[in-house]
């Protein structure tokens, strides 16, 4: 048979292929944007349908159109003269939601106002994406429609319906049609009135292994695959939920050219209908991409070749299209960022990740938004063969917030020119100067070259960058506490506080300069510790969540004086806790005696879910809940369901456009404002605290040389003027400190001064000197014990108020009295009624059941390695059908 194989890849398949007729992304605003559709078989793109007033004698026939797929998105929205769209779409099979709307959306019907019905009444599948079909006064049978049938990920997409016609308004499904192939003889569901909602039917459910879950078994007992829509098995698949590959559904197309979205095909079969195929991205097209262009070989074969050639200048993010893909640039690059709303780095990660060469120069100007170049992550070369005055390969001026050059271990060669850096107040000039063994024709750089003035001059650099032991102390779930190393005393009198910095971080691969945005939506979270304290708490963390960080000095710093310190990148997993409730709870019923409930996984799992436990028991209505509708599910309290938590918005740290300083950031930058607002009310403590003290600074002698006979005296004399560890003589300990280690500090059992023979040309002091001597030192080295001592405590202050809180352990003995638990400070293990379910499981069928009875069932959700670590219970009222429905049901 291999023969009619190639038979059918060369002669059929091509057939096939062009029998379909494949259109890009459809708006329609007017009604002659119709016919756009009409020569439409498979949209690659979206369908927006928005504003259309259709004339009042329009027939079905001038809107139908022949549309089966759309690979994105559908949206209808304010088109108040549409009725149904089963009038536009009536053989719209498949919706695969692989760019969605707003990023989340993968249909939309909003706000139509004569809109009466759906109406799609072939629809299979939405693949991927979430439904919104809401504010359509008009609208019914939208509670009809089985919705989790048409979910291809049942526990990753939602459907909201609301603010539609009331069902109790509306008419109900009737109506039957014979189908072999499909099961549609239920009356439960429908697009209209005669129009019954066709579901794919599995060859069986019963004596299915659970792995196989709703989708079913053959008679085999293989479990039917969710990636054929149309049956049980993906192979001879006659529509496919991702890609179909010679008759069989495939998930992605490995080592095959993807067609339209859809298709896997190979090379040949690319050539033989007339396409392209790109190995960038493996993909079969009709026309080279706008950043590459046509080549044609010796036999007049075209090929894409990309066309990286030329000044590129990048001011937005759409400048980068002609960029991406780009290895060798044969040109010069302009990077100079113009709109500072715009979260552009990531954009820019992504699209010059793979240059390894620019043959021009690089041009990095009046970019705030820039806090490095870490972007080029693979940039080898800068050929320089073309120049900025004839001289500059490297011209990097004006960037603000500019930190850092490039990837660390990363040296880019220049092989002709020099560089030029100037204004860029944050770019340390010890980094630029180390960039310059990567010159390969100038051997010196200058200071018109690199301005020692201009740039850095609101950094700490060089030698004043110390380092930083940062590690994390304990650790909860939401919470964890950072201790930083003690600090000398010296360094206490210009520390003003600590900076936290942390981000989520799935794997440990972060530096500290990814995701960095210097105007804003910085991916870095900060919390700002004003104090000495050494211990941090930072909270509000995510459960269950590996996160970096690092930890950074804030310092006042003066022209002569200027210190500040880093810590590594380090990383720590906060601990699992209670999951938050189940999001959703969704049931049919078919039989009177059965339920089949579907749930949503908790948005905050906050930990791994081992376990779902169900419960049930008939539920009695209220004289209250007698007089209201009860749809056919309908969560009790549904409040946490709608309501969007502050935590799922994206890290974004700084100003953003709504803030009233967001264009004059410099103004509110904490290294410029909030260091000098702190230091003055810290100084006037330090004046109050010192007003009886005389500060008299001693001039202390080089590092590692001990003070000459001639110091002695002097220091003698100031230290017998007090008596005790207070003098105000010895302010500036550090000096000492450096001069009196302990292992310089003669003890008692040592040799007098006067038996050591003195210097040619001095005299001997007194035995009582040196004894006085001796005596001084001890009493110092005990002043400077006590100092350190003092500014340990002053660090380690509030040492109890950053205790995190843990969950209480169990009780050793069940069943524990209050009394005892207080006292004990244990908690009694919950008792967990229900059915127990595997944490993958996210659907049950509850059977036995009454008929025509409404049932209260909740559902909660466990995680593994928390005590008492279930949520609080989901509920809602399900109510079971009657026999008549049932029965009718049945035929």
């Amino acid at each position: 048979m291999w023969w009619w194989h190639l038979f059918f890849f060369i002669f059929i398949y091509p057939v096939l292929v062009r029998s379909e007729r494949i259109c890009t992304s459809i708006d329609v605003r007017h009604f002659d944007d119709f016919r756009k559709l009409q020569s439409c078989t498979h949209v690659v793109g979206h369908v927006s349908i928005a504003f259309v007033e259709l004339p009042s004698n329009i027939t079905s026939n001038e809107l139908k159109s022949e549309v089966t797929e759309i690979t994105d998105y559908l949206m209808v929205y304010r088109c108040h003269s549409l009725l149904t769209l089963e009038s536009i779409f009536p053989q719209l099979r498949l919706i695969r939601g692989q760019n969605l709307a707003f990023d989340q959306y993968s249909l939309i019907v909003y706000e139509n106002r004569n809109l009466r019905e759906l109406g799609l009444v072939q629809l299979l599948r939405i693949q991927n994406g979430f439904i919104r079909i809401e504010s359509n006064p008009m609208l019914c049978f939208v509670q009809t429609i089985d919705w989790m049938y048409l979910l291809g990920n049942g526990t990753q997409q939602h459907f909201s319906l609301k603010y539609n016609k009331s069902p109790g308004h509306c008419p109900v499904c009737g109506g039957l049609i014979d189908d072999f192939e499909f099961n549609t003889n239920s009356t439960l569901f429908c697009w209209n009135l005669h129009a019954i909602q066709v579901r794919p039917k599995p060859p069986r459910l019963a004596d299915c292994g659970p792995e196989c879950g709703l989708n079913g078994c053959d008679l085999a007992g293989n479990c039917c695959q969710s990636s054929c829509v149309t049956g049980c098995s993906a192979q001879n698949c006659t529509l496919c939920a991702t890609f179909e590959r010679g008759g069989t559904c495939v998930d992605r197309c490995l080592a095959k050219y993807e067609l339209n979205q859809r298709q896997c095909i190979t090379y040949r079969e690319c050539r033989q209908l007339g396409l392209i195929p790109l190995t960038s991205g493996y993909r079969c097209v009709d026309k080279c991409p706008d950043n590459q262009i046509e080549v044609r070989d010796a036999n007049g074969t075209i090929h894409c070749q990309l066309r990286c050639q030329g000044v590129f200048h990048v001011r937005t993010r759409k400048d980068l299209n002609l960029l991406e893909d780009c290895v060798n640039i044969n040109g010069s690059l302009i990077i100079e960022l113009v709109d500072i709303k715009e979260k552009i780095v990531n954009d820019l990660e992504k699209a010059l990740i793979n240059v390894k060469e620019i043959t021009g120069y690089l041009k990095v100007v009046h970019s705030a938004q820039l806090v490095s170049l870490t972007f080029l992550k693979n940039l080898d070369t800068i050929c320089g063969n073309e120049l900025i005055e004839n001289k500059y390969a490297l011209y990097v001026v004006d960037n603000h917030h500019l930190e850092h050059i490039w990837p660390t271990n990363r040296q880019v060669a220049i092989l002709h020119g020099s560089m030029f850096f100037h204004l860029n107040p944050r770019l340390c000039t010890d980094k630029l100067f180390q960039l310059e063994s990567s010159l390969k024709s100038i051997q010196k750089l200058s200071i018109a070259d690199i301005s020692p003035n201009s740039n850095g001059e609101r950094a700490i650099c060089g030698d004043a960058v110390q380092t930083l032991n940062a590690t994390v102390e304990d650790v909860n779930a939401t919470a964890a506490c950072i201790t930083v190393n003690y600090m000398n005393w010296d360094s206490m009198d210009i520390l003003i506080g600590y900076s936290y910095y942390y981000m989520e971080a799935p794997e440990r691969n972060i530096t500290m300069y990814d995701g960095r945005h210097g105007c804003g939506h910085d991916d870095w979270l900060m919390d700002l510790s004003v104090g000495l304290n050494r211990r941090h708490v930072i909270s509000n963390l995510k459960p269950y969540t590996q996160y970096a960080y690092f930890a950074k000095t804030l310092t006042r710093t003066d022209y002569h004086y200027q210190v500040d310190a880093y810590s590594k990148i380090q990383y720590f997993y906060t601990l699992p806790s209670k999951p938050s409730q189940v999001t959703r709870i969704y049931g049919t019923s078919e039989k009177s005696n059965q339920i089949l409930i579907h749930w949503w996984p908790p948005r905050f799992p906050n930990g791994h879910i081992s376990k779902y436990y169900v419960t049930y028991e008939p539920h009695n209505l209220t004289t209250e809940e007698l007089g209201k509708s009860h749809p056919n599910y309908r969560p009790i309290d549904d409040s946490d369901f709608d309501c969007e938590c502050s935590i799922l918005i994206p890290y974004n740290s700084g100003p953003h456009p709504d803030d009233e300083d967001y264009y004059n950031k410099d103004k509110i930058a904490y290294e410029d404002a909030l260091p000098n607002l702190i230091y003055v009310s810290e100084k006037s403590k330090s004046d109050a605290n010192t007003n009886n003290a005389t500060k008299e600074k001693v001039q202390s002698p080089p590092k590692d040389q001990k003070p000459s006979k001639e110091q002695i005296p002097a220091k003698v004399q100031t230290a017998q003027n007090a008596q005790g560890v207070q003098s105000p003589a010895i302010v500036q300990t550090p000096s000492i400190v450096q001069t009196t280690s302990k292992e310089q500090t003669p003890s008692k059992e040592q040799t007098p001064l006067k038996e050591s023979t003195p210097p040619k040309g001095q005299t001997p002091l007194p035995t009582n000197t040196s004894k006085a001597i001796l005596n001084t030192l001890e009493r110092f080295e005990l002043y400077r014990r006590q100092k350190d001592e003092m500014g340990r405590a002053i660090q380690d202050k509030n040492k109890n108020d950053v205790v995190l809180l843990k969950p209480l352990p169990l009780c050793k003995e069940p069943h524990a009295s209050v009394s005892h638990q207080l006292e004990e400070k244990c908690v009694n293990e919950e008792e967990i009624n229900g059915i127990a379910l595997s944490g993958t499981q996210h659907y049950y069928y509850l059977t036995q059941l009454k008929e025509e009875q409404y049932y209260r069932i909740t559902i909660r959700a466990c995680v593994d390695g928390v005590v008492n670590g279930c949520s609080k219970p989901a509920e809602a009222l399900l109510k079971t059908t009657s026999m008549t429905v049932e029965s009718w049901i049945r035929g």
